[in-house]
């Protein structure tokens, strides 16, 4: 199938299923390319998602990408989309701001011979309201949207911006969904106003059960690298409806991914870095860690590693 980005088969349709955020591999303080590639190639050939789907391979919040320049991050993109070729989706983030480098940096991969599918447009640093928000993201998209026929995905991290980010995904068809990143009460909300073909995908992480009830697809997983088995059952479960089996499975990595997004998910990245550590896969290379994100306390790695050797076996 051709996955360009002027396909005619629905955008959401498409993102019904698992995006994984890569975190991307640091050594001495710089993104490892070598043991990104190592890691795109072992989901590429662990692929536990019914019906033959696809996955979305993102690079977005939990890739650290605030901690690249544009030029590096246009680099990870590039062989990112060597690399998967038509055999994944591509997800790009998209820091939306300073919004001269941002457009830029869309410009270039669109330019690409194997383009990214979809952008995320990543939650908007430093001052701003819902109103501006709004103003400035239908300009950003709708422009690469008339252009080239981009697609977009809004990561939605705070509830005050549920109003803006509906309205956006109602009257623009360059917005494929958005990536809810807040609560489950959010998704009640969205499900409520925005179009079905465009319904909401859940962004916090493996624990997508509760989510779905309330009418989300799709969820972003972060611990796929870590056990792609079980992340893909969890989709496969939900996705037939059968949400009894899903919380089943969701349950042997809970505890794992309350440690990930405990005290506002400070653990976000470095419990899946420590759980890959721990774990002593040979077929991943999550690197030494990335800038600002020490490893965990002696106490969170204990729990990491009780964590680790239950979900060996989905490795």
């Amino acid at each position: 199938m051709n996955h360009s980005i002027n396909n005619t088969k629905s955008p959401f349709a498409e993102l019904d299923t698992v995006t994984v955020l890569m975190p991307l591999p640091f050594q001495g303080g710089q993104l490892n390319q070598k043991a990104h590639v190592k890691n795109l190639d072992y989901l590429l050939n662990n692929n536990f998602l019914d019906n033959g789907r696809q996955r979305v391979i993102g690079i977005g919040g939990t890739s650290l990408i605030h901690h690249l320049d544009w030029n590096t991050l246009f680099e990870v993109v590039e062989s990112t989309s060597q690399i998967i070729g038509k055999e994944a989706l591509l997800m790009a983030g998209v820091i939306p701001t300073p919004i001269p480098q941002a457009k830029a940096f869309i410009e270039q991969c669109l330019r690409l011979k194997r383009r990214p599918d979809y952008f995320l447009i990543m939650p908007i640093p430093g001052l701003s309201n819902p109103d501006g928000i709004e103003i400035e993201l239908r300009t950003l998209t709708e422009s690469f949207g008339i252009k080239y026929g981009a697609h977009f995905v809004l990561y939605l991290r705070d509830s005050y911006l549920k109003t803006a980010y509906a309205k956006l995904a109602q009257t623009s068809e360059y917005i494929a969904g958005i990536k809810v990143g807040t609560h489950p009460e959010d998704v009640k909300t969205l499900f409520a106003t925005v179009p079905s073909s465009k319904r909401v995908l859940w962004g916090v992480g493996d624990r997508a059960t509760n989510a779905a009830r309330h009418g989300a697809r799709g969820h972003t997983s972060g611990l796929t690298l870590i056990c792609p088995q079980l992340c893909d059952e969890i989709n496969n479960a939900y996705r037939r409806q059968d949400l009894q089996a899903s919380q089943k499975l969701e349950q042997k990595l809970a505890a794992l991914e309350e440690i990930r997004f405990m005290e506002n998910r400070i653990y976000n990245y470095s419990a899946i870095l420590t759980a890959a550590q721990l774990g002593g896969f040979q077929d991943i290379d999550l690197g030494e860690g990335g800038p600002f994100n020490s490893p965990p306390p002696p106490m969170i790695v204990e729990q990491i590693s009780v964590c680790i050797e239950k979900l060996k076996h989905y490795h």
